[in-house]
């Protein structure tokens, strides 16, 4: 009887233990990716760098969840319109770097052609609606982190 509770009670530790090792980091912080760790070909780091080096706001950083989720297998992680799925579709997806392009645009306009879809709005009618997913605050999330890939583009040029 000793002998089949300490087994149990072993078991128990070891279990929480592994647990616990398993949820910890190596050294507790989030980790990153930077320019030099992809040329280097660091495979240690799990994030994607969609937007490299600025200080996303919070309606930004939700707008990046959102965006990952639905958007990016089409318009691509970085928006430049080379997501997955893009190169089945024709036309293609909308590169969301472009700065000309997209400065032109209003927000309005933005969240009308996410919430509508592309037929919504007299465009690709490949592009889904996504009004009847997103709220109204995810919507102008999803634009606000849409613009940053513009105001990033034209930072590199």
């Amino acid at each position: 009887m000793f002998s089949l509770k300490l087994t149990r009670d072993f078991c128990i530790v070891f279990l929480l233990s592994m647990l616990l090792l398993s949820c910890s980091r190596k050294n507790g912080s989030p980790q990153t990716l930077s320019a030099d760790s992809i040329k280097a070909g660091d495979s240690s780091k799990t994030e994607p760098a969609a937007v490299p080096s600025i200080r996303l706001t919070y309606e930004q950083r939700q707008g990046k969840n959102i965006y990952t989720k639905y958007c990016s297998v089409c318009h691509g992680i970085e928006g430049k319109g080379d997501g997955f799925n893009s190169f089945s579709l024709d036309p293609r997806p909308r590169d969301l770097s472009n700065g000309q392009y997209m400065k032109v645009l209003t927000d309005e306009r933005l969240v009308e052609t996410v919430r509508e879809g592309g037929r919504g709005v007299n465009r690709s009618p490949l592009m889904p609606t996504w009004g009847g997913r997103l709220t109204k605050d995810e919507l102008t999330y999803v634009v606000a982190y849409v613009r940053t890939f513009a105001v990033n583009n034209n930072a590199h040029e």
